[in-house]
């Protein structure tokens, strides 16, 4: 008698509904989708689109074109849906928009429907497989447009609503220069648009008025900004501009991160980040010394949230997991403070410890890979650092089951990078002697990576 097929469970993933088999239900990523690297997706409705025709949802049936000419339409609702469904997705660990997304509301706002439009057309444009001159030739009028009219609302006083406005659409500037498309040591435009939205939120009066507006989509791009530009600052050797204490404010919010308490390991981690950052600043631009106190005051605070970590009894997956996760930021906040701050070079031991601890986390079951889509600037800090063969392989391939489901050109440029970098420290042994700043110089002014 022929074994029967496995039948779905009520609240599978749309992956294991499509294959017919059963789903663990685990979330953010079922086992089955974790295991072959699918994107995993709970949604109650799925927007597919085959043909240029949309099978589900209200514009079920009606044919709409994947690539539109760049002029601003009377209705934008695939751009919005793309947006929605397929963009903002692969930037949270949960592949779950923000709550509260207004898609009406945005389109009736010039400035933000404009940026949009320019970022799903250019990432539509990354996961085309042929090249398309017309297509080519769309999305770089779509960015101008974006660009043109982002800097035409720049000019007299503001409203809340149009500093709110503006800071959105320079977060998806941002997005689209320094992640999506692929960056070039030529072009700076990432650097200027970090500068462009500090600026934006000077001029409204700072990271506290995003927070009490108590509404979802402002600090969910609020947290990408303030990961970008803590990133950028830790390459680049500039003060990031979020205060390490104005972290545990996304605590309870909805960042890209997930809803966690203000005292998360995660948020201690940034927090801690961001206070290196501003001692790299003093190192960099001020030629300033760190104090042996100050160097072993961070390192025990990294070393007490890992004890917690091991010492605490909550064995759960979903527990660990996050745990894994954090420790990859940790790991890498450790190698900062020995090379940029200590001034130790590549092979030195502690240096290397923190590697091999860490590629031990990156190559075990430990991370889904939702986690691994989100641990690229970690992947780029330990990455570089790695002299073994056998890690080097472990990063290369999550960085290519990222690429797979990002579908961004700086996950490419991140894996060119590292290459290149790998050669110079194997065939010149003065490399790795390298101040942290000229290690990473080729990277750091055109990279938003996270």
């Amino acid at each position: 008698m022929p074994t029967r097929r496995a039948r779905t469970v009520k609240g599978s993933c749309w992956g294991c509904r499509e294959r017919r088999v059963k789903c663990d239900l685990s979330s953010p990523t079922c086992g089955k989708c974790a295991n072959t690297s699918r994107a995993c997706d709970y949604s109650k409705v799925r927007l597919r689109w085959t043909d240029s025709i949309a099978s589900r949802g209200r514009l079920g049936g009606k044919k709409i074109p994947l690539y539109h000419p760049p002029s601003l339409q009377k209705n934008h609702n695939y751009d919005l849906l793309y947006f929605e469904s397929e963009l903002l997705p692969r930037f949270t660990l949960s592949n779950i928009v923000p709550r509260g997304l207004d898609l009406v509301a945005l389109s009736r706002d010039p400035i933000l429907v404009q940026s949009i439009v320019a970022v799903g057309t250019a990432h539509q444009a990354t996961r085309s497989s042929q090249a398309d001159a017309a297509l080519s030739s769309s999305k770089n009028q779509d960015r101008h447009s974006a660009i043109r009219i982002f800097r035409k609302n720049l000019v007299g006083t503001h409203t809340d609503e149009v500093n709110n406005s503006l800071f959105l659409a320079n977060v998806l500037l941002c997005i689209l220069d320094g992640i999506i498309e692929q960056p070039t040591t030529e072009d700076s435009a990432t650097h200027n648009h970090i500068l462009g939205g500090k600026a934006i939120l000077n001029h409204w009066g700072g990271v506290h008025r995003i927070f009490q507006l108590k509404n979802d989509l402002p600090i969910f791009m609020l947290s990408i900004f303030a990961t970008m530009d803590l990133t950028h600052a830790i390459l680049i050797g500039e003060e990031p501009y979020l205060k390490a204490s104005s972290w545990a404010e996304f605590g309870s919010c909805n960042p890209w991160w997930g809803t966690v308490n203000p005292n998360d390991d995660f948020l201690e981690t940034m927090a801690i980040f961001s206070q290196l950052a501003t001692l790299g600043h003093g190192v960099r631009h001020l030629n300033k010394t760190v104090p042996i106190g100050v160097l072993l005051s961070a390192h025990m605070a990294l070393r007490q949230q890992a004890r917690r970590r091991t010492d605490c009894k909550d064995d759960k997956h979903e527990t660990l997991r996050w745990a894994s996760f954090c420790s990859v930021y940790r790991f890498a906040a450790s190698i900062y403070l020995y090379r940029a701050l200590s001034g130790l070079g590549v092979g030195h031991l502690l240096v290397q410890q923190a590697v091999a601890s860490c590629m031990e986390i990156i190559g075990s079951t430990m991370l889904t890979a939702q986690l691994h889509h989100c641990i690229l600037f970690p992947l780029l800090i330990v990455g570089s650092h790695c002299m073994l063969e056998e890690q080097r392989l472990k990063v290369r391939r999550s960085l290519r089951c990222t690429a797979r489901y990002l579908s961004f050109r700086s996950v490419h440029s991140l894996d060119c990078f590292l290459g290149e970098l790998w050669v110079k420290m194997d065939e010149t042994p003065e490399c790795r002697e390298s101040s942290w700043w000229e290690y990473f110089d080729e990277i750091a002014k055109v990279t938003c990576i996270f």
